[in-house]
């Protein structure tokens, strides 16, 4: 009896676990005074039309993907595969690096994933890795969010983007998708007489 007790005690915690969201995926402050305000010196907000060299890729809803002619395709010696600039409404949002696959089955680890996360240990804090899934970690502050992860092994990426636009953006979607819902309960209304 009591080892089945302690069978399902064990179960229990086990259980309670994979619920339990691990702490690198929950967003943290940065250290002091390394909040980026901005990407490889392109300010949050910062306009389209003030940059150079900039050559839209694709849009999709309101948001608008750039790439720059020109850019190194490198952070701190690790490779990346490309760096998309995203635009909200005309001006800087974000900016997202995708990480160069560079397995090194020796070693048993992503080089250049692991060689961007230790910069960004470094810049913006030590963050715990993991105990399940995939390795994934974020800082947060007022100005800016960053979030680094490896989804799978065959899509690695860095974000960095501007807290205050994003927090605009949702706010401002927010008060569509309520307008929308009003607009289709004031139709059904009309439709049944009211």
């Amino acid at each position: 009896m009591r080892k089945t007790r302690i069978i399902l005690l064990f179960a229990i915690l086990l259980g309670t676990l994979a619920f339990v969201q691990p702490v690198s995926y929950q967003p943290g402050n940065f250290k002091p005074g390394s909040e980026p305000d901005g990407f490889r010196g392109i300010r949050w907000g910062t306009p389209i039309s003030l940059l150079d060299q900039m050559v839209q890729v694709w849009e999709e809803g309101d948001l608008r993907y750039y790439e720059r002619e020109g850019d190194v395709l490198e952070i701190g010696g690790a490779k990346l595969h490309k760096i998309i600039y995203v635009f909200w409404n005309d001006r800087f949002l974000e900016a997202r690096a995708l990480i160069l696959k560079n397995y090194d089955p020796s070693l048993d680890e992503l080089c250049n994933f692991n060689m961007i996360k230790e910069i960004c240990f470094n810049k913006f804090g030590e963050k715990k890795k993991p105990m399940f899934g995939r390795e994934q970690y974020s800082w947060l502050g007022d100005r800016a969010w960053v979030w680094l992860g490896a989804e799978d092994p065959g899509f690695l990426r860095l974000m960095v983007g501007s807290a205050e636009l994003q927090s605009q953006r949702s706010a401002l979607a927010e008060e569509k998708t309520r307008q929308e819902e009003a607009f289709r309960l004031l139709k059904t209304m009309e439709a049944k007489g009211f």
